[in-house]
């Protein structure tokens, strides 16, 4: 229903306006009516109607006034104008401001009908065409944010030099130019989304993540990257003398946001160490990562390099004294199982490192209570991956005797055991959640290449079809398909579009229509964005690139 204030100086024709026509039946409900501009413009803009129809000749404020005011604080409201003055200085005036129509009294019921049924279509269309460019222009965001992932992948890799760094940032729109910058790492219950534990993030997850993405959307000093498949990256930039409270700015927003956002309480930020330049930026990656592997031994939500780095520089008599400010208990099977269960293998090493530090090395030295340790991790290995259904015989096989003579002989030895022991389970684990990926994303993709061509197929109904959460599915299918789910749909029209310019003599917009785009200049623009030339250039080419 289309909401319409009416607004007209008298009372008879008001009365006849409204009793004439049958609202509803034409989809338009009567929200309000007013005797002059003055009272009508507060209670208009309390209601906001889609539809004013008003009268121009009015006391206290005349119909054209209340347009242009109405106009300033709704610009999108469509405005129907009722005149006993056949005056084209009033009409041009009112096609000045916006207005719909300029109806000349008295008008006939049928032709007043007429006049809504045409408004009524034009805001549909309207309205439809809003939620398509919406849909459009996430569509680019989406492609904006792959490419922005690879960017920031091959920035921490440095496998760029500085000319080809500034030139693909420019491409992608990235102000990236700073005297220092930082690097964060952050993620949300990491604990069970990974590997077929669990369906994925929560709704709770979903709203975080949405209200993260709009905070640092045109961000002055950061950039949101994603990073690995459940987390996310900043790039923090400024001045050398304010880099450390852009950093702290930036970490205070986060937590502020997940805050409020009522939810679980498991989350993490790892704050790297400053680059004085941006050559430098793989190193403040590479503390940000060692530190975000901390995070399955620290009882904190944030956590900053340079703190770690202390812990780390203390005597082992220092260290359980900071493990207990930490309040963990390095012994406790949840630790290990929570590695597990989301750990990735890169992080092996440094966890392994992190818990036996833990411990402390005084215990350690100890022969009996090393052999508990590492039989403890075993127990833990072998009860985690029972528990997602996997076959531990390899794991199995190996006698307990063996592993105490084998790791018995130094804290190196165990370490050694246990790092080999974890890269195993996380091996097995990862093949198992792989399978079972595997045919989650098989059957999203059989379902999208039989429905490609239906315009409202989305992620969340491909989601829907396979069982699994919106936002698990998108990072399962990017993680499997090595693309989005917004790229392979679009190559899939592409390609059916291609061969449709080649074999067929039908026209863009039909075949705009076929392949699932009512707009035919979004299909234009989209197959030039992807395919480097327009559908007419394609066609007069034969299919041959330009």
């Amino acid at each position: 229903m289309l909401k319409t204030f009416l607004v007209e100086d008298e009372v008879v024709v008001r009365e006849t306006i409204k009793r004439m026509i049958p609202w509803e039946q034409y989809g338009f409900e009567l929200v309000g009516e007013a005797s002059d501009g003055e009272m009508a413009l507060p209670l208009i803009l309390k209601e906001k109607p889609d539809l004013l129809i008003t009268d121009i000749k009015m006391p206290f404020m005349d119909g054209l006034t209340l347009c242009k005011l109405v106009k300033k604080e709704q610009p999108d409201i469509k405005i129907v104008i009722l005149s006993g003055y056949d005056d084209f200085n009033y009409a041009k005036q009112a096609i000045s401001i916006g207005v719909e129509d300029y109806l000349l009294k008295p008008i006939t019921k049928n032709a007043f009908i007429e006049r809504l049924e045409d408004i009524h279509n034009r805001f549909e269309h309207d309205r439809t065409q809003r939620e398509y460019y919406e849909k459009f222009h996430l569509e680019i965001q989406e492609y904006e944010r792959n490419a922005s992932r690879d960017f920031f992948e091959s920035l921490v890799r440095a496998d760029m030099d500085l000319e080809e760094i500034y030139k693909r940032a420019d491409k992608l729109n990235l102000d990236i130019v700073a005297e220092a910058y930082n690097i964060l790492l952050f993620s949300l219950d990491d604990s069970d989304n990974c590997f077929g534990t669990s369906e994925g993030y929560s709704e709770w997850e979903a709203e975080v993540y949405r209200k993260i993405d709009n905070y640092f959307l045109h961000h002055p000093v950061a950039i949101l990257f994603r990073y690995q498949i459940f987390s996310y990256a900043i790039l923090v930039k400024g001045q050398k003398n304010t880099i450390e409270k852009n950093t702290r700015e930036c970490v205070e927003a986060i937590r502020d946001i997940i805050e409020e956002t009522k939810g679980p309480s498991s989350w993490f930020i790892a704050v790297g160490e400053e680059a004085d330049r941006l050559s430098r930026i793989r190193h403040s990656y590479s503390t940000a990562s060692r530190t975000y592997a901390f995070r399955y031994l620290y009882d904190g939500h944030i956590l900053s390099y340079s703190d770690l780095n202390k812990n780390e520089g203390n005597s082992a008599k220092e260290e359980s004294v900071q493990l207990k400010n930490v309040n963990i208990n390095a012994l406790n099977p949840a630790i290990l199982q929570k590695f597990l269960s989301s750990g990735l293998m890169e992080e092996v090493d440094n966890f392994i490192h992190d818990y036996f530090q833990a411990i402390g090395q005084e215990p350690m030295g100890s022969l009996v209570f090393r052999n508990y340790v590492v039989l403890n991790v075993r127990f833990s290995v072998l009860s985690f991956l029972k528990k997602i259904g996997c076959d531990t015989t390899e794991i199995e096989q190996q006698e307990t005797s063996d592993i105490v003579e084998q790791t018995g002989k130094s804290v190196e030895a165990s370490v050694s055991y246990s790092e080999n022991l974890l890269r195993k389970a996380i091996a097995i684990r990862d093949e198992n959640a792989g399978n079972q990926n595997r045919n989650v994303v098989k059957q999203a993709v059989e379902f999208i290449d039989s429905h490609y061509m239906d315009e409202e197929l989305s992620l969340n109904k491909v989601a829907h079809v396979a069982n699994v959460s919106a936002n698990h599915f998108s990072a399962l299918f990017s993680q499997n398909m090595g693309q989005t789910f917004i790229e392979y749909l679009t190559g899939l029209r592409m390609n059916k579009a291609k061969e449709l310019l080649r074999c067929t003599s039908k026209r863009s917009s039909e075949i705009a229509g076929e392949v699932g785009y009512k707009d035919a200049h979004y299909f234009s623009y989209l197959f030039k964005k992807t395919q480097g030339m327009t559908p007419s250039e394609y066609r007069k080419t034969g299919g041959e690139s330009l």
